[in-house]
């Protein structure tokens, strides 16, 4: 049972990042997550990951523009 708790953990702040990645909006994670404190390192990485995918995304953007 901790074994699929803690993949299911794992997978769910997988599927956030994938989700601030593709979307481009700001994501705050809660500050417990099934009674588990999150800690301050997995926003950080999140805000981080934000901040990428929205300097990629206006990269191919631009990039796009100057194909058209």
């Amino acid at each position: 049972m901790r074994l699929l708790l803690r993949w299911t953990v794992k997978l769910a702040v997988l599927g956030v990042l994938y989700v601030g990645v593709t979307s481009g909006t700001d994501i705050r994670l809660p500050a417990t997550i099934l009674g588990f404190k999150v800690p301050d390192q997995a926003q950080q990485i999140v805000d981080s990951t934000v901040k990428q995918g929205k300097q990629t995304e206006a990269g191919l953007k631009q990039l796009a523009a100057g194909i058209h």
